[in-house]
């Protein structure tokens, strides 16, 4: 620490930065709750107000390499307080939404902010903590996102039963109203360096990229997977990907840097990552339909048994990101994902009666797994580049957790249909109506993809470079050893 240097300041940019955190993983619980709602208000479908949710998601997947780029050519403080004005912003247009449509637009504003503020959550605390504090700050975070995902449903479900679910949109107000100020008046300017542009053609690319690919996989099941429409959107995905990994091997300053792949440190936290969450997300999807579909329990008791594996990652993770400070991230995170795939692994076996306990218990081993992997994790890719290519790291950590999240329930959904309408034959109309035996041979066909996939992630973790003898850290965060 800088003599002169308020010892403080590093809590209060937690302080700052962890509104944002939790004012954009709060509104994700919310309006999961208020969706049904909404719906009903607005006399649609289901088809069209998922993309109330999809529309936002495809925003934040789009645009977070994107926003981490921008905030290392203009600074971070800036981009990030912007979103955060945005993000609040939107969130009054979608409570004034007149319509179904005006909804959706609103949503996809609140993406743009998200995108700005996620992309730049973890870069900012990185910067203001000292390196050997990093696992400590980025678990800390981590908790945050817990809290955050934690509280949403319930505090959703209570304002949209007792005011309305407008009111859900509204609660985000005073968050950026005292929070915004605060964070323009505290943060530093980060460094930037001169002479950047905007990689216009590869952002653009990318996240038609995205959008081909979630809208192909979503609207598949609708269309018809062999039909012209579905064909043609997926193919353009992969037309489109390949377009823009071209463009980022020949623009001079591109939105990613393929060369960070060449650091196999990069390369290995980045993948394990991406498989992690791949693997984690068709829990979320999954549970609340095995809770009140199969066992028959109220909404209100499938929620709290979801509060199982957030409220574990709160407890855990700050310890986690601690000890993976004084032991080195690669044992730790793999441990994780071990622990990670067990819990998988066991909810190919749930019960298909009167589980609830012991289903809540396997929602905690999965939890566990997942705090002890992601601090260690997300220190290991921070710690893996220069302090100036912090916010580009950012955006593509959360990039990786937002794409694996919405690829993971995009194909969990279509599987655990496939398997449930097979097994189900001409017993129902669609999955939500098929007997119990049938949706437990989806839960179990989803999971065990699940479990496969942490396992290959764990293998992944073990392949990443150990720190060499006598290393410790420069300044700028990244390992050098005494020989150098």
């Amino acid at each position: 620490m800088l003599a002169g240097e308020d010892p403080r300041y590093k809590w209060k940019v937690l302080g700052v930065v962890g509104s944002g955190v939790y004012m954009v993983t709060l509104d994700s619980g919310i309006v999961n709750v208020a969706l049904p709602i909404l719906t009903r208000d607005f006399a649609t479908s289901l088809v069209v107000s998922q993309w109330v949710i999809l529309g936002y998601v495809l925003c934040i997947t789009g645009l977070l390499l994107p926003a981490g780029r921008l905030a290392d050519m203009v600074g971070r403080r800036g981009v990030f307080l912007s979103g955060f004005v945005l993000f609040a912003g939107a969130s009054a247009l979608c409570g004034l939404a007149p319509g179904i449509g005006w909804l959706i637009a609103a949503r996809v504003l609140q993406g743009v902010g998200g995108a700005l503020v996620q992309a730049n959550t973890a870069a900012l605390l990185t910067q203001a903590f000292p390196a050997s504090e990093r696992g400590r700050a980025l678990g800390l975070n981590s908790s945050i996102v817990s809290v955050g995902l934690l509280s949403g449903p319930v505090i959703g479900g209570a304002i949209t039963q007792y005011l309305g679910w407008r009111w859900a949109f509204y609660v985000n107000l005073p968050i950026s109203l005292v929070a915004a100020p605060v964070g323009w008046r505290l943060l530093r300017p980060s460094p930037v360096v001169p002479g950047q542009r905007f990689d216009l053609v590869g952002s653009a690319l990318f996240l038609l990229a995205a959008v081909a690919l979630l809208l192909g996989l979503n609207q598949g099941e609708v269309w018809g997977w062999l039909s012209p429409l579905t064909i043609g959107v997926l193919a353009a995905a992969v037309l489109l990907a390949a377009a823009f990994l071209w463009v980022e091997q020949h623009v001079a300053q591109p939105t990613i840097e393929l060369s960070l792949f060449r650091n196999h440190g990069f390369s290995v936290a980045a993948a394990t990552a991406f498989l992690s969450f791949l693997a984690l997300s068709p829990v979320t999807l999954l549970m609340p339909f095995y809770f009140e579909l199969v066992l028959g329990l109220p909404a209100d008791q499938a929620g709290l048994l979801l509060v199982a594996i957030p409220a574990t990652v709160a407890c855990i993770a700050p310890f986690s990101g601690a000890l993976s400070d004084h032991l080195g991230p690669r044992l730790i995170a793999a441990a994780g994902l071990l622990v990670e795939t067990l819990g998988l692994a066991l909810l190919i076996f749930l019960p298909p009666a009167g589980g609830a306990l012991a289903a809540a218990v396997r929602l905690v081993i999965v939890g566990a797994g997942q705090a002890l992997f992601q601090s260690p994790n997300s220190s290991a890719l921070f710690g893996s580049v220069p302090r100036s290519r912090l916010g580009l790291v950012g955006g593509f950590q959360a990039l990786t957790r937002n794409l694996g999240q919405s690829l993971g329930q995009v194909l969990a959904g279509t599987l655990w249909t496939s398997v449930v309408m097979a097994a189900a034959g001409s017993a129902a109309r669609v999955a939500v109506e098929a007997p119990a035996a049938a949706m437990m041979a989806g839960f179990r066909a989803v999971f065990t993809v699940s479990a496969a996939l942490a396992a290959v992630a764990m293998l992944v973790s073990l392949g990443r470079p150990p720190a060499p003898a006598g290393a410790h850290r420069r300044a700028d965060g990244t390992l050098t050893t005494a020989a150098e």
